[in-house]
Formats: structure tokens, C-alpha cells, sequence
């Protein structure tokens, strides 16, 4: 299968996705063995198309939560400055195009399909020569998107990392910015137990004299954190001693927010007050985090700008009264935010449609819908999520006198979800990344009304 791949010109989105999946490993590498060969296949398949990365000027951001959203209000704020951009981020919602975007504009098929066409004849050789050297499906698309920022002329490059940090494949780049949004337990099976293990390896994107910036962190992974930044003479900049932000709700779905940064070392000071479109008190934190990262780099941008920052999938409203919001959390810490930001929408009814991704605790996301009046489960991905029926059960078991209705089509719950709300109702998605996509897929497609973001 992966041969005839390789050997099929890259044409349409069909080609796209082909190729892609290919490249999931059925017996994927050990994660605590990438360290002898971490960056080894994506360096050597960028440096066989004249290594375009090089000549990028990026910022890179790592963290346990909320880099998706830090990197999609720096490329928010970079572009109303005049700045030509190029973001990539995991996952997607819907398409592969997503992840990859040019100018705040997810990349078009046919530009995708060129890049990938570019680097398909090198995947077969660099398969022969080793296992190490050759590019996994993450490999692939880091290389896909540097790439193609090149070729587009990007000025200023956001880069998430996928997982972890020091064995991501996104590690081959030197940026001129780093940040480190949070850290909380996550992949423990890969990066370790404890906050301290996991610290470390979101520290490993950190370089030598590269401004680091942080949230504020509990004091056992933060030490982890500028013990690496002060062997590295990289300088810190943590929220609550180099920089605050103030958040008060505006309403449901908006809040304003202070931000001050004294001056320092150089970079000018900024006290402003603006307002962001997104209820959770966290976002306050993540642009406080996108502009303090900015300012490290003397990028200057306009606060005031991100009143119409959009970030899918993170309390999207796609519904005025009845409330429909969308959310893509799924771990301890994001569902109990979510659970805060929702206090934020007085509802006579509150349901939700909720999924569970395979092997993940429901005790986060029990603690959520508690107290709701429905819960419908289902399945976002046959392949990622765990079976409505068997969700439902250890719901059952953590909550008493829990009932759901069980939907294994997304669709079909999200149709019962919404068919008995009324203007004073509140409907929920959330539990995976995968749901929201759907979710947003099923409004765009069922609904008259436009997307509020």
C-alpha cells in the first residue's frame, strides 16, 4: 500500500489524505526512544528541498494546553499589523488544510497537494536508508508547512509543537520567541508522570539566548523551566513578575481584559485595555501570552486588534438563543475551565452531546454534566473515540442515577440534542477535538443562521 502510494503523483485532496495516512505507523516508535534520532527524519527531508526553514523567522509554542489558541492570536495580531504569516497548528477540526495557514487563511488543496508532491519522491528513499531517518506522518506535515511558508515569503512564522517538545518534530526550527503556554498531566504514557517530567520536555524547545515566556506554573515545573532557561542564557519573562493581565466578564461570551508589561531590558513597556470575544478567563492569559511574546522580538502589534480574534472550536458560540457552544476540551484542566466559562450563560436548560477519545478517564468530564438536564453520548471517531454504550456505562457508574441517551452518530445526537431547546436552553459539545469538528460541520450544514464567533 505505502509503495503505490509513493509512486502516485499528488494531485487532489483524495492524494492528499492517501499520502498522509500513509505515513501513520501501524507499530508507531517508542516515544522514550525518540531521543537518539528526535528531528533526524524531518531535517533530513527539508535539507533534500534546500532546507527552507533556515531562513524563517519563527516563534515556537509549546504546552499542555491553550498553544493552539496562543498561536492563532499571535497570527491575528501580526496580520492587522501588515505582517505577511504563516501558522501551523494541530489538530484539525475538519480538513488537513486547517493546520497549515497562510495569512490567516487555511492553505487551498491545490498549494498543499504541490508541497507534498515536492517531497514525495524523497519519502521512499529516505525509507531505505533507515528507520530513523524515515518521516512519519507528523514529520511530513512539519516539513509540508515550513515548506510552504518559504515559498509563500512569510514574514513571521507561528509554529506549534505537536507533542511534548524536545523529541517534536517541529524542534528543528531556532525561533527568535519561545513560550510555554501550561503545564498539566497529559500523555503521561509518553512524557512522564509527574509535572516536573513533563516540564522538561516542553522545556526542551527552549534555545540558547531565545526569549522564553511563560504562564504562571506550579513551583515544581516552573524551576524545571528557568533551570533550562538560565543554562541556555535565555532571557524569562513569567506571567505575574514580567508581566499580568486582569480579566472581568463583558457579558456572555466577551470579557475585558488589562494587560501590563513594565519596560525591560530594551523593550518598550505596554499598559492596555482591551476587549476579547471569548468568555474563558484563560484566553486573557493566552493573549497576554501571544503579546508578551511578540514584544520580545520588537514585533509590534495593537492589542486592541484581538476584539475579533477567531479561535474555532474553544467556546464557539454557533447559536443565539437557544446557546449552542462548542468546545474541543477534553483533559482535567480544560473541562473544569469550560465548566467556569459556562457559568458565564444564564439557561433555564442546560445539555450537553458529549464524547470520550479511547483509554481516557471520564471523571473530568463526569464532574461537568453532573447537573445537567440531558446528556446525550456519542462517537466522534470510530477509530479515536471510545463506543457511546461503553462511555455512557462509566458515566453511569461515576454519577448516580446518571441516564444519557446513547447516539453512536454524532449527528443523530446532535439533531436530539437540539430539537426540544428553547430560547432560554443551553447546549454543550465538548469532550473531544473530533466532536467539535463535527459539530461545527453539522451547523454550518443544518442551520441558517452564521457561525458566531
Amino acid at each position: 500500500m505505502t509503495d503505490a502510494v509513493l509512486n502516485k503523483p499528488i494531485r487532489n485532496d483524495a492524494d492528499i489524505n492517501q499520502l498522509l495516512l500513509s505515513r501513520v505507523r501501524d507499530d508507531p516508535r517508542a516515544y522514550q526512544q525518540r531521543e537518539r534520532f528526535a528531528g533526524d527524519a524531518v531535517r533530513a527531508l527539508l535539507d533534500r528541498v534546500g532546507n527552507p526553514h533556515q531562513h524563517l523567522r519563527c516563534v515556537h509554542i509549546a504546552g499542555s494546553k491553550g498553544k493552539g489558541s496562543v498561536a492563532l492570536m499571535c497570527e491575528h495580531l501580526l496580520r492587522h499589523a501588515g505582517w505577511r504569516t504563516g501558522t501551523f497548528t494541530s489538530p484539525h477540526l475538519q480538513r488537513w488544510n486547517e493546520r497549515i495557514r497562510i495569512d490567516g487563511r487555511d492553505v487551498d488543496s491545490v498549494s498543499l497537494a504541490q508541497a507534498l508532491e515536492t517531497l514525495r519522491p524523497h519519502l521512499a528513499q529516505l525509507d531505505e536508508i533507515s528507520a530513523e531517518l524515515s518521516p512519519s506522518f507528523f514529520d511530513l506535515l512539519t516539513a509540508t508547512a515550513l515548506l510552504m511558508f518559504a515559498n509563500a515569503r512569510c514574514e513571521c512564522v507561528i509554529v506549534e509543537t505537536g507533542l511534548g517538545g524536545s523529541f517534536d518534530a517541529t524542534n528543528i526550527i531556532t525561533p527568535v520567541a519561545c513560550c510555554i503556554t501550561s503545564i498539566e498531566l497529559e500523555h503521561t504514557e509518553k512524557l512522564g508522570h509527574s509535572t516536573q517530567a513533563i516540564a522538561r520536555h516542553k522545556a526542551g524547545i527552549i534555545k540558547a539566548g531565545v526569549p522564553v515566556v511563560t504562564a504562571h506554573f506550579a513551583a515544581a515545573a516552573q524551576a524545571v523551566i528557568e533551570q533550562r532557561a538560565q543554562s541556555l542564557a535565555a532571557p524569562q519573562w513569567h506571567q505575574g513578575r514580567d508581566w499580568t493581565v486582569r480579566s472581568t466578564p463583558n457579558g456572555a461570551g466577551s470579557q475585558c481584559v488589562e494587560y501590563l508589561r513594565p519596560a525591560r531590558a530594551g523593550i518598550n513597556g505596554q499598559h492596555v485595555t482591551f476587549k476579547l470575544p471569548h468568555a474563558a478567563s484563560h484566553m486573557a492569559v493566552n493573549a497576554g501570552l501571544a503579546l508578551t511574546m511578540l514584544a520580545t522580538v520588537n514585533w509590534p502589534v495593537g492589542a486592541a486588534t484581538l476584539d475579533t480574534c477567531v479561535l474555532p472550536g474553544r467556546a464557539q458560540v454557533v447559536s443565539h438563543r437557544p446557546w449552542v457552544i462548542v468546545d474541543g476540551a477534553h483533559t482535567q484542566a480544560s473541562l473544569q475551565a469550560l465548566g467556569e466559562t459556562l457559568q458565564q450563560w444564564p439557561a433555564r436548560k442546560r445539555c450537553f452531546v458529549v464524547c470520550v477519545t479511547r483509554g481516557k478517564s471520564v471523571h473530568a468530564l463526569a464532574a461537568l454534566i453532573r447537573d445537567a438536564d440531558e446528556v446525550f453520548v456519542t462517537c466522534a471517531d470510530p477509530l479515536r473515540s471510545a463506543p457511546a454504550a461503553q462511555v455512557a456505562a462509566l458515566l453511569n457508574a461515576e454519577i448516580p442515577g446518571f441516564r444519557a441517551q446513547v447516539h453512536e452518530q454524532p449527528n443523530a445526537a446532535f439533531a436530539h440534542a437540539s430539537a426540544n431547546l428553547d430560547k432560554e436552553s443551553l447546549l454543550c459539545i465538548c469532550g473531544s477535538v473530533y466532536l467539535a469538528g463535527a459539530a461545527l460541520r453539522y451547523w454550518q450544514a443544518n442551520t441558517d443562521q452564521k457561525i458566531i464567533v
